[in-house]
This record gives C-alpha cells, structure tokens and sequence, in this order.
C-alpha cells in the first residue's frame, strides 16, 4: 500500500508508468478474490485507480498509447462494469473512445465489450462511425454482448436495428426476443405487431409480460 502511493505521488513519475503501477496492484489484490457478484466493487484503491484513469484519458492522445497502456485501460474498464465511472469518463473523449472501442471487439473479456457496446451511442450524435462499431458488437460471440449492442442500435434508429432484431429473435433465445422486441419498438417498425402477437402467446414468461408493457405504451 505504502509502495503504491509513493510512485502514484512521485512527480518524476509518468501517467503511464502510474497506470501500470495501480493496474497490477489490482490483478494482484483480485489473485486473492473470490471472483463473486460485484467482488471488484470490494477494491481498495479505487480512487487512485479513477484519479489515474481520468488524468491519462484527459492529457494523452490515443495516438501515443503503448499496447501495454490500451490493454490496461480496457482491463481497468472491464474491472469497473459495476459503477461504469470509468467508461463514462472516456466518453468525454469521443476519439480516443473511437480507438479504444475498435481495440475492444476482440479483447477477451465481456465485461469490456458489452460497455463498450452501449456507451457507444452516448457519442453517436457527433460521430456516426459508432453505428458500424456497434453494429460490429452485435455479431459479438457472448449473447450479453449481442444483445447490449443490438438494444443500442435500436436506440440510435440505426438502419441495422431490424434486421438485427429479426435476427435475435430467430435465436429463439428468451432474452434476445425480448431486446429484439424493444427495438422492433424502439424504431416502429412495421413488423412490430406481427412479433408482438408472437410474444403474447410465447412460453416465455418474461417475453409475455414485455409485449403487455408495450402494448399499454401503445396505447
């Protein structure tokens, strides 16, 4: 403890160098972890880890991120999938957010990609280029993430949502009919009231109950 606030506070100490310091006091502290529901959240040290994140993400470029400082921001994002303090703060910095997002389709952890996925349409306005990002999620091979990214294109109205939606619901998987249902709502398509009846006489409960919630929202 003691050793990370000394580096963390030394001057003569780079943002990348710190990075690397807080990052690894993290794997080592989680050696020892049961890895239970929200088991990061119990990290002592999270301030400085937020502290360290943000001030990288704010006075760097991306164009001078070191692969070992790329994997240790998505490694720091993946950690932090509980409180999402840190990918709401790389929003704040749409580009490198761009970079990071294209370096995340394949990094092995889902707890990176399905943030990665969602928080993409906060910085959708300006840059469109995050629709062919999260259109690119939503092949992703973890259901989570295919469904995250598919629910965010129906949230930008991208042009993707409906073939997507009728994609996941072909799935015949409980929880992608159901995202698939909300998009199908979400951009009004024309298709909507044919799978609505669907779901209504599903064998999925939670199904049935989406499809009497947006009925009523209907009207």
């Amino acid at each position: 403890m003691k050793e990370l606030h000394r580096i963390i506070h030394d001057a003569s100490k780079d943002i990348y160098t710190k990075l690397d310091v807080v990052v690894n006091d993290f794997w080592e502290w989680s050696k020892f972890q049961k890895h239970e529901y929200e088991w990061e959240t119990e990290y002592y040290n999270w301030a400085i880890l937020n502290t360290i994140f943000a001030e990288l993400i704010e006075t760097t470029e991306h164009t001078d991120w070191s692969r070992k400082t790329i994997n240790n921001l998505l490694y720091s994002i993946a950690r932090d999938h509980e409180c999402t303090i840190l990918i709401n703060k790389l929003c704040e910095k749409p580009i490198s957010f761009l970079f990071l997002a294209q370096e995340g389709l394949f990094y092995s952890d889902v707890d990176v990609r399905w943030q990665l996925a969602h928080y993409l349409t906060k910085i959708h306005a300006p840059y469109s280029e995050t629709e062919e990002l999260i259109y690119k999620f939503s092949a992703d091979s973890d259901e989570y993430v295919r469904r995250r990214a598919l629910l965010a294109l129906g949230y930008i109205k991208s042009k993707y949502a409906e073939e997507k939606a009728l994609m996941a619901w072909n799935t015949n998987l409980e929880y992608q009919r159901i995202a698939a249902l909300e998009v199908l709502y979400q951009i009004k398509s024309k298709k909507l009231e044919h799978y609505l009846k669907l779901a209504r006489n599903s064998n999925f409960k939670y199904l049935r109950s989406n499809a009497e919630r947006i009925i009523q929202e209907l009207g």
